[in-house]
């Protein structure tokens, strides 16, 4: 009896010295689930750090980075639980507060919002989204005044920008406060036009369609071009009539079967269209048909540069037009 059970004895033996996988290794794997997790690949990455946690118990890295697994897969308890561990493993991990922090602000416990947020800005005082994330949930608390100066210090810092000016506006706008939400996303529309565009398609800034100065704000063309910038325009028989005429098709197809690169986001009101690349193009009505309008920052063409480029664009517009008519 003993002769047959020695092979297996053994064997356990052999199987409890067996090394655990290296910290090196452990790492690249979790390495290799966040790539997953960047490209969408939620269901391989869960796969992935199943088995890093199963070998390493305790690693609060790939915990977190399982709990965003998760959350993409509409697991939400087990993403919390996740998290809530990875935390109590390591307390320093900053990204687990913010997570944290979303889903109190998504179940609308704000207190415990504004903690984990403060708890993340305790980690890195010097992050620039501190002020930005508190002054958010100050604001749903209705907090008002002390949310506006954590603002004013996100945007004189690092919001100073189109893109931050632009968050401030739709947490104004998501809160109710439709005065201050006209007023910063005009700034960001100061700084870059196309945030005017992406306000138009954000659902936060719907409420605001009723009010006067927003709805001005979304038909007026407020662009200032910087001294020096090249200038070129041509008036057409065809009209824009509000996007419906054939001109700015005639634009969209020049510059898409030209190999012209520029930004999707096409702008489109009843009174002109505006696309970027480029150049920035505008296309609006005069009273015998169009008009195409071309402007481009300065040092972006050279003189001649510029002469060619516009009228290359403008001879290649007019025969799209002949060949549509």
């Amino acid at each position: 009896m003993r002769r047959t059970l020695l092979p297996a004895v053994l064997l356990l033996a052999a199987a409890a010295l067996l090394p655990a996988p290296s910290a090196a290794a452990q790492k690249e794997v979790v390495d290799h689930a966040r790539e997953m997790l960047e490209d969408d690949r939620a269901e391989e990455a869960l796969k992935l750090l199943d088995r890093a946690v199963a070998r390493h118990p305790k690693d609060a890295e790939a915990l977190l980075l399982r709990s965003t697994a998760r959350f993409q897969l509409d697991d939400r308890e087990g993403g919390r639980k996740d998290l809530e561990r990875a935390l109590e493993l390591d307390p320093n991990q900053r990204q687990g507060w913010l997570h944290l922090a979303g889903l109190a602000v998504a179940d609308e416990r704000y207190d415990a919002a504004l903690e984990a947020f403060r708890q993340a800005e305790r980690i890195d005082p010097t992050a620039p989204d501190n002020d930005l994330n508190v002054g958010a949930v100050l604001l749903l608390q209705g907090q008002l005044q002390p949310a506006s100066e954590r603002f004013s210090r996100y945007l004189a810092g690092a919001g100073d920008s189109a893109e931050g000016h632009f968050l401030v506006a739709k947490n104004y706008a998501l809160a109710g406060y439709a005065a201050l939400a006209v007023e910063t996303l005009r700034t960001a529309i100061e700084r870059d036009e196309r945030a005017r565009v992406q306000a138009k398609s954000d659902a936060a800034f719907r409420e605001l369609n009723d009010h006067p100065r927003y709805r001005d704000l979304m038909v007026a063309d407020t662009y200032r071009p910087p001294l020096g910038t090249h200038r070129a325009s041509r008036d057409f028989a065809a009209a824009y009539t509000g996007g419906r005429g054939p001109l700015l098709r005639a634009v969209l197809d020049t510059l898409q079967l030209g190999g012209h690169p520029f930004d999707s986001r096409v702008e489109v009101t009843e009174e002109w269209a505006l696309l970027w690349g480029e150049a920035r193009i505008k296309v609006s009505d005069t009273a015998e048909g169009g008009r195409i309008e071309l402007t481009a920052p300065p040092g972006r063409f050279g003189a001649d540069e510029w002469s060619e480029y516009s009228d290359t664009l403008f001879r290649a517009i007019a025969g799209r037009l002949a060949t549509r008519r």
